[in-house]
């Protein structure tokens, strides 16, 4: 697979990229549940709001062509200071890329990630259709952390959602501390993925 690909941040100059791979992955039905794709005006937003946040995107990127074919993210669990340490993970994949272990990449790479940040808690949010993601977020030892019956209604039917969990050991807070507890902002500028 190293041979093929490898894994940067994503780049101003990848959004095109970014938004056909979302938009693909919302009109599959299974992996985002949205009705309409999006522009590129959303994709634009959602990059400067990593970036201004201090959250990491990160792509895997065809040696030969240097374009994206997957791609993940952190951002907010939740919008209250307490909830800092938590973050919510999200990964897409071309289709044609799909199969050929770039989950399993992205995964480890974030968690990775997540550890260097001092995150505590990584959470996914999957629909119960979504078999493939299950099975993938399982084998990193995430856990089930809950089922929300109905959770979305999607082109004609009720989807339930799914989450689960990786808790960090090694984050600590200081008890010393006054203030919410914060991360460490992601290294846009000098991140280099280190081949597995």
């Amino acid at each position: 697979m190293e041979d093929h690909y490898t894994v940067r941040a994503v780049t101003e100059l990848d959004l095109d990229t970014i938004l056909q791979i979302f938009n693909e992955c919302i009109l599959d039905h299974t992996t985002l549940l949205y009705y309409e794709t999006k522009t590129i005006d959303y994709i634009q937003k959602w990059y400067q709001e990593c970036r201004a946040g201090g959250y990491p995107a990160i792509a895997v990127v065809e040696k030969s062509t240097d374009k994206p074919v997957a791609y993940a993210y952190y951002t907010r669990s939740h919008p209250f200071p307490a909830f800092n340490l938590s973050t919510m993970m999200a990964i897409y994949i071309q289709s044609s890329h799909r199969r050929r272990g770039l989950g399993r990449l992205l995964v480890s790479e974030m968690l990775k990630i997540a550890k260097a940040m001092r995150f505590k808690n990584v959470v996914v949010y999957i629909s119960s259709e979504n078999t493939a993601s299950i099975k993938l977020f399982e084998s990193f030892q995430f856990k089930f952390a809950g089922k929300e019956e109905c959770w979305a209604y999607n082109f004609g039917k009720f989807i339930d959602g799914l989450t689960f969990q990786y808790v960090i050991p090694e984050t600590t807070v200081d008890q010393t501390l006054t203030g919410p507890p914060k991360f460490v902002p992601f290294a846009w500028d000098s991140y280099v993925f280190a081949v597995q």
